[in-house]
Protein backbone atom coordinates (compact mmCIF):
# COMPACT_ATOMS: atom_id res chain seq x y z
CA UNK A 1 0.00 0.00 0.00
CA UNK A 2 1.53 3.54 -1.05
CA UNK A 3 2.12 6.12 1.42
CA UNK A 4 -0.71 8.29 -0.05
CA UNK A 5 -3.50 5.45 0.46
CA UNK A 6 -1.84 4.26 3.99
CA UNK A 7 -2.48 7.82 5.13
CA UNK A 8 -5.89 8.20 3.64
CA UNK A 9 -6.80 4.87 5.61
CA UNK A 10 -5.87 6.60 8.80
CA UNK A 11 -8.09 9.56 8.02
CA UNK A 12 -10.95 7.29 7.25
CA UNK A 13 -9.96 4.91 10.41
CA UNK A 14 -13.52 6.33 12.36
CA UNK A 15 -15.13 6.32 9.36
CA UNK A 16 -15.03 3.37 8.40
CA UNK A 17 -16.44 2.03 11.95
CA UNK A 18 -19.39 2.77 9.79
CA UNK A 19 -20.80 -0.59 8.76
CA UNK A 20 -24.07 -0.31 6.40
CA UNK A 21 -22.49 0.70 2.81
CA UNK A 22 -23.69 1.55 -0.44
CA UNK A 23 -22.19 1.07 -4.24
CA UNK A 24 -22.33 3.72 -6.85
CA UNK A 25 -22.11 2.68 -10.64
CA UNK A 26 -18.34 2.91 -10.53
CA UNK A 27 -17.76 0.38 -8.09
CA UNK A 28 -16.87 3.25 -5.43
CA UNK A 29 -18.39 2.03 -1.77
CA UNK A 30 -19.62 4.80 0.48
CA UNK A 31 -20.16 4.10 4.21
CA UNK A 32 -23.69 5.24 5.25
CA UNK A 33 -25.41 7.07 8.88
CA UNK A 34 -29.16 7.33 9.51
CA UNK A 35 -30.17 10.64 11.22
CA UNK A 36 -33.25 10.40 12.15
CA UNK A 37 -36.23 9.02 9.40
CA UNK A 38 -32.92 9.62 6.99
CA UNK A 39 -30.37 7.51 5.28
CA UNK A 40 -26.94 9.80 4.50
CA UNK A 41 -23.71 9.07 2.56
CA UNK A 42 -20.99 9.66 5.00
CA UNK A 43 -18.68 10.57 2.82
CA UNK A 44 -18.91 13.25 -0.06
CA UNK A 45 -19.56 11.65 -3.44
CA UNK A 46 -16.78 10.65 -6.32
CA UNK A 47 -18.90 9.65 -8.66
CA UNK A 48 -18.06 10.65 -12.13
CA UNK A 49 -20.38 8.86 -14.01
CA UNK A 50 -23.97 9.07 -14.51
CA UNK A 51 -26.13 6.11 -13.41
CA UNK A 52 -26.70 4.88 -17.19
CA UNK A 53 -22.97 5.16 -17.30
CA UNK A 54 -22.33 8.76 -18.78
CA UNK A 55 -19.87 10.65 -17.90
CA UNK A 56 -20.39 13.96 -15.57
CA UNK A 57 -19.14 17.21 -17.25
CA UNK A 58 -17.29 18.35 -13.64
CA UNK A 59 -16.39 15.82 -10.49
CA UNK A 60 -12.58 17.77 -9.79
CA UNK A 61 -10.71 15.70 -6.84
CA UNK A 62 -9.62 19.33 -4.69
CA UNK A 63 -6.19 20.60 -5.80
CA UNK A 64 -5.98 17.72 -8.27
CA UNK A 65 -4.24 15.54 -5.81
CA UNK A 66 -5.27 12.05 -5.66
CA UNK A 67 -4.86 11.45 -2.53
CA UNK A 68 -7.76 14.34 -1.56
CA UNK A 69 -10.18 12.11 -3.41
CA UNK A 70 -11.21 9.51 -0.20
CA UNK A 71 -10.54 12.62 1.93
CA UNK A 72 -12.64 15.33 0.34
CA UNK A 73 -15.01 13.27 -2.65
CA UNK A 74 -15.01 15.40 -5.84
CA UNK A 75 -16.40 18.35 -6.37
CA UNK A 76 -19.17 19.20 -8.92
CA UNK A 77 -21.47 22.25 -10.36
CA UNK A 78 -24.56 22.00 -9.97
CA UNK A 79 -25.75 21.02 -14.25
CA UNK A 80 -23.89 17.90 -13.03
CA UNK A 81 -25.95 17.87 -9.92
CA UNK A 82 -29.61 18.30 -11.05
CA UNK A 83 -28.95 15.96 -13.82
CA UNK A 84 -31.81 13.27 -14.39
CA UNK A 85 -29.44 11.10 -15.45
CA UNK A 86 -28.44 11.04 -11.27
CA UNK A 87 -24.73 11.21 -9.95
CA UNK A 88 -25.55 9.10 -6.85
CA UNK A 89 -25.80 5.25 -6.42
CA UNK A 90 -29.21 3.72 -7.73
CA UNK A 91 -31.80 4.07 -5.04
CA UNK A 92 -30.24 7.51 -3.41
CA UNK A 93 -30.55 11.19 -4.98
CA UNK A 94 -28.43 13.82 -4.37
CA UNK A 95 -30.47 15.90 -1.36
CA UNK A 96 -32.45 18.63 -2.09
CA UNK A 97 -33.45 21.53 0.37
CA UNK A 98 -36.10 19.96 1.75
CA UNK A 99 -33.60 17.19 2.81
CA UNK A 100 -31.50 19.93 4.08
CA UNK A 101 -34.07 21.18 6.09
CA UNK A 102 -35.51 17.89 7.38
CA UNK A 103 -31.76 16.95 8.67
CA UNK A 104 -31.91 20.35 10.61
CA UNK A 105 -35.09 19.83 11.86
CA UNK A 106 -34.31 15.72 13.05
CA UNK A 107 -30.75 17.47 14.78
CA UNK A 108 -32.30 20.27 16.77
CA UNK A 109 -32.93 23.61 14.57
CA UNK A 110 -35.51 25.85 15.76
CA UNK A 111 -38.78 25.58 13.33
CA UNK A 112 -37.83 29.51 13.30
CA UNK A 113 -34.84 29.16 11.72
CA UNK A 114 -34.95 26.16 9.10
CA UNK A 115 -36.30 28.41 6.18
CA UNK A 116 -34.40 31.24 6.92
CA UNK A 117 -31.61 32.29 4.87
CA UNK A 118 -27.85 32.74 6.58
CA UNK A 119 -25.76 31.28 9.70
CA UNK A 120 -28.27 29.01 11.58
CA UNK A 121 -28.42 26.74 14.36
CA UNK A 122 -25.49 28.33 16.68
CA UNK A 123 -27.04 27.92 19.70
CA UNK A 124 -27.19 23.82 19.61
CA UNK A 125 -23.77 24.13 17.80
CA UNK A 126 -25.48 22.05 15.21
CA UNK A 127 -22.58 22.74 12.69
CA UNK A 128 -20.55 20.85 14.85
CA UNK A 129 -22.43 18.11 15.24
CA UNK A 130 -21.96 17.43 11.63
CA UNK A 131 -18.27 17.90 11.07
CA UNK A 132 -16.04 14.93 11.52
CA UNK A 133 -13.45 17.64 13.64
CA UNK A 134 -13.41 20.93 14.49
CA UNK A 135 -11.01 22.94 16.99
CA UNK A 136 -11.93 25.42 19.39
CA UNK A 137 -11.40 29.19 17.93
CA UNK A 138 -10.99 33.01 19.17
CA UNK A 139 -14.91 33.44 19.50
CA UNK A 140 -15.65 29.80 20.51
CA UNK A 141 -15.35 26.43 22.28
CA UNK A 142 -16.58 23.39 21.69
CA UNK A 143 -17.31 20.48 24.07
CA UNK A 144 -16.41 16.85 22.46
CA UNK A 145 -19.20 15.17 22.44
CA UNK A 146 -20.79 17.86 19.80
CA UNK A 147 -18.02 17.27 17.12
CA UNK A 148 -19.25 14.76 14.62
CA UNK A 149 -22.44 13.82 17.27
CA UNK A 150 -24.58 12.75 13.87
CA UNK A 151 -21.24 10.55 12.08
CA UNK A 152 -21.71 12.82 9.50
CA UNK A 153 -18.22 13.49 8.50
CA UNK A 154 -17.96 16.66 7.07
CA UNK A 155 -14.49 17.81 6.06
CA UNK A 156 -13.46 21.21 4.38
CA UNK A 157 -12.88 20.28 1.05
CA UNK A 158 -13.46 23.95 -0.02
CA UNK A 159 -14.51 24.69 -3.75
CA UNK A 160 -13.22 25.50 -7.31
CA UNK A 161 -13.99 28.76 -8.91
CA UNK A 162 -12.98 30.15 -12.23
CA UNK A 163 -10.65 27.75 -12.21
CA UNK A 164 -9.30 27.69 -8.96
CA UNK A 165 -9.83 25.57 -6.03
CA UNK A 166 -9.55 28.08 -2.64
CA UNK A 167 -11.14 27.71 1.01
CA UNK A 168 -9.90 24.29 1.25
CA UNK A 169 -9.26 23.87 5.14
CA UNK A 170 -11.90 26.49 5.85
CA UNK A 171 -14.67 25.69 4.69
CA UNK A 172 -17.25 22.95 3.03
CA UNK A 173 -20.43 23.83 0.68
CA UNK A 174 -22.24 21.50 -0.26
CA UNK A 175 -24.79 22.20 -3.17
CA UNK A 176 -28.57 21.06 -2.85
CA UNK A 177 -30.45 19.61 -6.11
CA UNK A 178 -32.84 22.56 -5.77
CA UNK A 179 -32.55 25.56 -7.86
CA UNK A 180 -33.54 29.41 -6.37
CA UNK A 181 -33.61 30.75 -9.71
CA UNK A 182 -32.20 30.53 -13.20
CA UNK A 183 -28.79 31.11 -11.89
CA UNK A 184 -28.64 30.16 -8.43
CA UNK A 185 -29.03 26.91 -6.33
CA UNK A 186 -29.44 26.06 -2.66
CA UNK A 187 -26.41 25.33 -0.76
CA UNK A 188 -25.43 24.32 2.84
CA UNK A 189 -21.93 25.99 3.75
CA UNK A 190 -20.12 24.87 7.37
CA UNK A 191 -17.22 26.93 8.32
CA UNK A 192 -13.92 25.81 10.15
CA UNK A 193 -11.18 28.75 10.74
CA UNK A 194 -10.44 29.59 14.08
CA UNK A 195 -11.30 33.28 13.60
CA UNK A 196 -15.07 32.55 12.20
CA UNK A 197 -17.82 32.86 14.36
CA UNK A 198 -19.97 30.72 12.69
CA UNK A 199 -18.09 27.48 13.36
CA UNK A 200 -20.73 26.06 15.12
CA UNK A 201 -23.82 27.26 12.61
CA UNK A 202 -24.97 25.89 9.23
CA UNK A 203 -25.69 28.52 6.45
CA UNK A 204 -28.51 28.17 4.35
CA UNK A 205 -27.74 30.18 1.09
CA UNK A 206 -27.53 30.58 -2.65
CA UNK A 207 -25.02 30.49 -5.25
CA UNK A 208 -24.09 30.07 -8.53
CA UNK A 209 -24.67 26.91 -10.33
CA UNK A 210 -20.92 27.42 -11.71
CA UNK A 211 -19.06 26.93 -8.73
CA UNK A 212 -17.93 23.14 -7.82
CA UNK A 213 -18.92 22.24 -4.42
CA UNK A 214 -19.35 19.16 -2.55
CA UNK A 215 -22.16 16.43 -2.81
CA UNK A 216 -24.26 14.50 -0.43
CA UNK A 217 -26.73 11.73 -1.56
CA UNK A 218 -29.60 10.96 0.59
CA UNK A 219 -31.48 7.44 0.46
CA UNK A 220 -34.95 7.94 -1.66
Amino acid sequence: MNTAVSATNDINSELYKLVDTVKDAQGNVYRTVTIGKQTWLAENLRSTQFQDGSMVSSGVIPNDEQANLLKYGRLYNWHDVSDSRNLCPDGWRVATDEDWQQLERTIGMAEAEVDTLGWRGGDKDLGAQLKESQDDGLFKKFDPEVINKQQFFARPAGVKWNGLYITQGAYTEFWTASAANNKDAYIRTLAYSWWNSHKGEIRRATSSKDYMFSVRCVRE
